[in-house]
């Protein structure tokens, strides 16, 4: 993958994610506005209204992207995106705004799409790692600028952050259909396009079953903390959206040093899924950390051993999944993690409201951290399993 190919890729998912992390500190705010009141259940709610109709569109994205070319479902379903921000932006009570964040979720596909970009055009592992942790980078970068933004333009009005985040969304159109360039061609027809369904499910793919269980695992606690952090923040140290903000940017900031510039060189020295297992380790440890503290201010340690668990885990991860398929199903692949991530942010959120209401922070964040070490153990096991062996099925390799 040519450097310049790779930075317009990883600038559209900085736009993208900072479009999204626009709206991070100002959603419990927004819903009180529309309703009078902070609810923590209808919180997430909007959370999983997003995430629920991504679970949906992601598979059916990523697949369309096999057979039409990434380059022009991408372009259409930004565009899309912009339309329900504004929506959004423009709702007038709670429930129109679930029915525009359902079709900004069912719309977005940029990160799942962006990894089969990358697995079409990188077929060594290691260098394929490296560049899923740059695109993770750019996620990073996103949620540098896009909840600093939004912190701080929502304080005027929470309804804001969303109009800014669609001319994001338009800003991405631009760039995609004049700088990003087709790694697939677009008469591409190939009958081994499959379903996530059967990806998962045809015979061999063991390997594949237990990366994508402990990805569901990761991103169920590591969803389910997101979704409660900022209301939790607000109750415990009475921060509003500023504050919140600031701690997500901080967040963005030490992930993009740990993937952009920590990763590569600790590459060089340990295997990938080695690193996913000490990640992991970390984003455990934040968690539990989170249960603990006294004070506001040392969210800002917890936080860094969440931001570089997450840094040192998650492009590990995506890379051994994508060498577990062939070339004509990078971009199934991709809808199918991504479907995972859709999924666990629908059911995390709603999770985590519920025992934040009826069991309080501490014992909502010691379940989060219950459920990312057990994906560290499945991954340990899994490695003691098949020590040394890693499937890849691509022609190149």
């Amino acid at each position: 993958m040519n450097k310049k190919a790779l930075l317009t890729l990883c600038l559209v998912v900085a736009v993208d994610a900072a479009s999204f992390g626009l709206l991070l500190p100002v959603v419990p705010f927004l819903v009180h506005q529309l309703t009078g009141h902070f609810n923590p259940v209808a919180v997430t709610g909007v959370l999983a209204a997003y995430s629920g109709l991504q679970f949906l569109g992601a598979p059916v994205i990523g697949r369309l992207s096999d057979r039409y070319g990434r380059r022009s479902v991408l372009t259409i379903t930004v565009a899309i995106s912009a339309l329900a921000l504004m929506g959004s932006g423009l709702a007038s009570n709670f429930w129109v705004l679930l029915l525009f964040q359902g079709l900004n979720g069912l719309s977005s596909g940029v990160f799942a799409i962006a990894q089969a970009v990358v697995a079409d055009t990188v077929s060594d592992l290691k260098q394929r790692t490296v560049n899923f942790g740059a695109i993770g980078a750019s996620l990073g970068i996103g949620f540098v600028i896009g909840p600093g933004i939004g912190g701080a333009i929502g304080s005027v009005d929470p309804k804001l952050p969303f109009f800014v985040a669609a001319v994001f969304c338009l800003i991405n159109v631009v760039l995609i259909r004049l700088r990003l360039p087709e790694s697939r061609p677009t008469h591409h027809t190939d009958p081994q396009v499959e379903s996530g369904k059967s990806l998962l499910w045809s015979q061999g793919q063991r390997s594949l079953r237990r990366l994508i269980s402990v990805y569901f695992l990761f991103y169920l606690g590591f969803n389910a903390f997101n979704g409660i952090f900022v209301l939790a923040a607000k109750d415990r140290f009475d921060w509003g959206p500023q504050a919140s903000g600031f701690v997500l940017v901080y967040v963005g900031l030490v992930s993009v040093l740990v993937q952009g510039a920590l990763l590569p060189k600790l590459l060089k020295r340990y295997r990938a899924e080695r690193l996913s297992v000490v990640g992991l380790t970390l984003v455990a440890a934040a968690m539990l950390g989170v249960a603990s503290i006294t004070t506001g201010n040392q969210l800002y340690l917890t936080q860094l051993l969440f931001a570089t668990g997450v840094g040192l885990s998650t492009p590990g991860l995506r890379s051994s999944m994508s060498q577990c398929v062939g070339e004509s199903q990078q971009g199934a692949l991709g809808g199918l993690t991504q479907s995972v991530v859709s999924l666990t942010s629908l059911l995390g959120p709603l999770l985590a409201g519920q025992l934040y209401s009826k069991a309080g922070s501490e014992m909502t964040f010691q379940i989060q951290a219950i459920m990312v070490l057990a994906a560290m153990t499945i991954l340990v096991v899994t490695r003691r399993s098949s020590p040394g062996n890693q499937a890849v099925k691509t022609p190149s390799a």
